[in-house]
């Protein structure tokens, strides 16, 4: 394979999949099978010659030799351009974006947990709902259950800033799936990990036999304090890959490894780090799903997996930016709107900030089951506070837009 047609695919400005190397023609590569296999024994060949732009992590893996990720232009650009958002933002404010909202993310982060595959009703009213179950020691309902275990997870990892060991991972794994198992998903007693075989969709997880020292590595890299210098904010999601690709558990994998992102992230005082993963995961799960795949295919190289998490803080942190200019704008005149209304304004922002959408895009905006009435009730609603402006169309309908002047962050660059 050619150096300079390698050194482009692997460390230029952008980061090609495996569907772009083998069938996009406009970029004019078109691999075949066997030269695919190529470019990924190449990789493994820069790792073994310790190439400086390539980070080979020491983590255990079952599949492939190493567990690594790119450090090239693509990858660099993109750590740039979320901490350049960050740092400029602590100069203007000085305060982070996450402590001035920390109240709504974190309530973001419970509910995004569930939405999308259980049925809440209202669920952006979230303050008074999560209060109401924290208080109530006798919930039934399994959508409730849920987010107490949410609720009861993030209160011990805040309260007692648990080190990241293999008991108190047991302890948080145990927290968040209480009484949430089916029978057959449960651990044995004693075991801290499961004791057969498991497929995620067309991938296998560790072998049984091997997953405790897979983890114990794990634990090894994330607790070294030259680790945590040395790859910071990458640290708690380089971890959240990779207990998905062990996959330790039957169930409650995925919920786990998104909590231990934010467990290593709080007790570590990564203070710059992204802390609304969990609902930007659930805006696009297709993005997230795909950022697992592309590492998972191309021998756990995380590079598309890191990509993806830095190109959704960016945008997330224009996304909080922008609500956090609208509320300055509403109060000026002393208005505000509820948690649930700001709940909903934040779904279409991310999903269609600057085109015309009507009542059923919001309904798919928002997850959540709802009247035409009591859509276009709220919409009209955004309108009367003119946040929205609203026109027809040809098909007699209403369609509402965000007003361009309220986004003072472009979050589609």
């Amino acid at each position: 394979m050619e150096n300079n047609l390698l050194k482009d695919i692997i460390f230029g400005p952008k980061y090609y999949t495996i569907t772009d190397l083998r069938y996009n023609n406009k970029l004019g590569y078109l691999f075949s099978s066997q030269k695919l296999s190529e470019f990924l024994k190449e990789k493994d060949r820069l790792i073994e010659l310790k190439n400086d732009n390539i980070e080979n992590l020491p983590l255990k893996t079952f599949n492939s030799k190493y567990c690594f990720f790119v450090s090239g232009e693509y990858l660099k650009s993109a750590y740039k351009q979320y901490m350049t958002l960050v740092f400029e933002d602590y100069k203007i404010n000085k305060t982070t974006l996450f402590s001035r909202n920390v109240e709504d993310m974190i309530t973001s982060r419970i509910f995004s947990e569930i939405e999308g595959t259980l049925n809440i009703e209202n669920i952006p009213t979230t303050h008074k709902r999560i209060s109401e179950i924290f208080n109530n020691d006798n919930i039934e309902d399994n959508n409730d259950i849920i987010i107490k275990n949410m609720i009861n997870a993030l209160h011990f990892i805040v309260t007692e800033e648990p080190v990241f060991t293999k008991e108190n991972l047991y302890k948080l794994y145990n927290i968040l799936s209480d009484n949430c198992l089916k029978e057959e998903d449960k651990l044995r007693d004693g075991s801290y990990y499961r004791h057969e075989s498991v497929m995620i969709g067309a991938y296998n997880g560790a072998n049984e036999d091997i997953i405790e020292e897979c983890m114990d590595s794990l634990f090894a890299f994330a607790n070294d304090s030259k680790n945590i210098k040395r790859y910071k904010t990458l640290l708690p999601h380089i971890c959240h890959y990779y207990i998905l690709y062990v996959h330790p558990y039957f169930d409650y994998n995925g919920r786990t490894a998104r909590m231990v992102s934010f467990w290593l992230n709080y007790i570590n005082d990564i203070g710059l780090a992204p802390m609304f993963m969990s609902e930007a995961i659930n805006d696009n799960k297709k993005q997230y799903y795909e950022a697992i795949i592309n590492t998972r295919n191309t021998n756990n190289d995380l590079t598309y997996f890191l990509g993806y998490i830095l190109e959704t803080a960016s945008k997330y942190s224009l996304v909080y930016k922008n609500l956090e200019y609208i509320k300055s704008i509403l109060a000026q005149t002393g208005d505000t709107l509820t948690s649930t209304e700001w709940g909903y304004l934040k779904k279409i922002i991310i999903n269609n900030p600057d085109k015309y959408f009507g009542y059923k895009d919001f309904f798919g905006y928002i997850q959540n089951s709802m009247s035409k009435a009591g859509a276009l009730k709220i919409l009209n609603h955004f309108v009367a506070y003119g946040i929205l402006e609203k026109s027809i169309n040809k098909k007699k309908e209403a369609i509402f837009k965000i007003k361009p002047d309220l986004l003072d962050y472009d979050i589609n660059n």
